[in-house]
């Protein structure tokens, strides 16, 4: 790419200038091993850290003094720019371990106010880092030099972003394990309303819970549960919710919270997901609410329709299924993906066989950096080795996230011991093992419960639990307490 001197041509704000230096600095310098020498240079280092300290005195770069760098040292002179604005914006990160820059405090209302770093003069968005993908720090790629994440337009235009209000925040330490309660809530298929039937020439099937007196009692047992267990985070399973179930879970989570954090410790829940709405066919969807508010959080349509085939009718004993061909699951799909920031990290919510199509959306959360996937299921019991822990493990290498999958017993109670041999789960917590990233080193935590109302729990009888995500200094040897 030409080098463009011109002064109008760079912003001085950082974050700005950051977005704009980022999309003009030539891939190339990323896919040898450029970018790793330079970024070892002790000369680069040290102009970085004098750049740095220019916006953290002033919030700005002088546009001139940009346009004569890029002009007298073309692509390194990006990437030392790049280096010293990414020192800076890391004290404009809620996130990161750096406080009291008061030049930089515009970046950060920008953020908490508009959802990004960056202003309507750039297209895209910049975001501060929640994760690291979890595999072995080497040659790292474009992503991976910097504690912010940029979004590209195309990837932007793709996700539904918000930020929790200050007010709301749970205010979650980065370095204390937050403990997740997962409840099957559904025990059998007597809980679950099925029903077959035509679209389009296609077989078609429908799942509900039934909404009844005993599951409603039950969904009361499971937030005093959630309680007393000490969860912060409960995520319960696919296909447990219904409009008039939604507003119980609401309902029962608000009225039962209190503000003694030992007492009443869980905060964030996700609710399941369900048909929700009057549309015809319906979303299947996951509603996360703030149990202090009864707010929703976060609302995610399931992106991918499962498709059940013949052997899967059969396993799952599912009543009034045709004998062989497929049916397609009743539902309208979802055409974004949703993203949570908070002190927990930032959160998405993939459903059941999201999980395991990731093409339509993993481009998009890897832009993003989530730190932390809920993933509400319903199938046949978690099995070590399976489908679940495939998916989880791929998303802990590539995007560094914690990922919480929750099932419930519905489908797995109407399958024999034999056809299903070994030990059965309905909960599994996965994330990256290391804070430093120096192994391939995923840590796996298998939980189960054996009635509706019990939450999963390892075999040490301890609830699984994960770390929030935030921008560690670990992972960035440049910022100012690595040198």
């Amino acid at each position: 790419m030409a080098d463009q001197p011109a002064t109008a041509a760079y912003p001085a704000g950082p974050a700005d200038l950051f977005v704009r230096l980022y999309d003009d600095i030539s891939d190339e310098v990323f896919q040898g091993w450029t970018a790793t020498a330079w970024y070892d240079d002790p000369r680069v280092r040290r102009a970085a850290g004098d750049i740095a300290e220019t916006v953290l005195d002033s919030g700005a770069l002088d546009p001139a003094a940009v346009a004569e760098t890029v002009e007298r040292d073309g692509e390194l002179g990006r990437f030392t720019l790049l280096l010293g604005l990414d020192i800076a914006l890391a004290h404009a990160s809620p996130y990161s371990p750096y406080y009291d820059a008061p030049a930089l405090t515009s970046v950060l209302v920008t953020y908490l106010t508009e959802g990004k770093l960056n202003g309507p003069g750039t297209a895209g968005a910049l975001l501060p880092r929640c994760a690291f993908p979890g595999r072995p720090r080497g040659r790292r790629t474009k992503p991976e030099f910097f504690g912010v994440h940029r979004v590209p337009q195309a990837e932007w235009e793709r996700v539904d972003h918000a930020v929790l209000p200050a007010v709301h925040d749970p205010y979650f330490s980065r370095d204390e394990p937050v403990p997740v309660g997962c409840a099957p809530v559904l025990e059998t298929l007597e809980d679950v309303e099925v029903e077959f039937g035509e679209r389009a020439g296609m077989t078609v099937y429908r799942l509900r819970p039934m909404d009844s007196a005993g599951l409603r009692s039950r969904i009361k047992a499971i937030v005093r549960r959630l309680d007393e267990s000490g969860a912060r985070l409960a995520v319960m399973p696919e296909l447990s919710l219904t409009d008039g179930l939604l507003e119980h879970w609401k309902e029962v989570a608000f009225d039962t919270a209190g503000r003694d954090r030992d007492r009443h410790p869980l905060r964030f829940l996700l609710a399941g997901t369900g048909p929700l709405g009057a549309a015809d066919p319906p979303p299947n969807r996951a509603v996360l609410i703030d149990r202090w508010t009864g707010r929703e959080l976060l609302v995610q349509d399931k992106l991918s329709g499962f498709t059940l085939d013949a052997a899967q009718m059969r396993l799952w004993r599912l009543p009034g299924a045709p004998a062989d061909g497929t049916a397609e699951e009743y539902a309208a799909l979802g055409t974004k993906v949703r993203v949570l920031d908070s002190s927990l990290g930032r959160l998405a919510v993939l459903i059941c066989e999201d999980l395991g199509r990731s093409i339509g959306w993993e481009r998009e959360l890897l832009s993003c950096g989530v730190s932390h996937l809920l993933v509400p299921i319903l199938s046949k019991p978690i099995l070590r080795y399976r489908w679940e822990q495939q998916g989880a493990e791929r998303q802990v290498a590539g995007l560094g996230s914690w990922v919480v999958v929750a099932n419930s017993l519905a489908v797995g109670a109407a399958i024999p011991d034999d056809e299903l041999p070994g030990p059965r789960y309905t909960c599994l917590v996965a994330g990256p093992e290391r804070l430093h990233r120096d192994a391939y080193a995923t840590e796996l935590q298998f939980g189960a419960a054996s009635t509706g109302g019990e939450l999963g729990r390892l075999a040490t009888a301890e609830l699984p639990r994960l770390f929030p995500g935030a921008a560690y200094d670990a992972w960035h040897d440049h910022w100012p307490e690595n040198k």
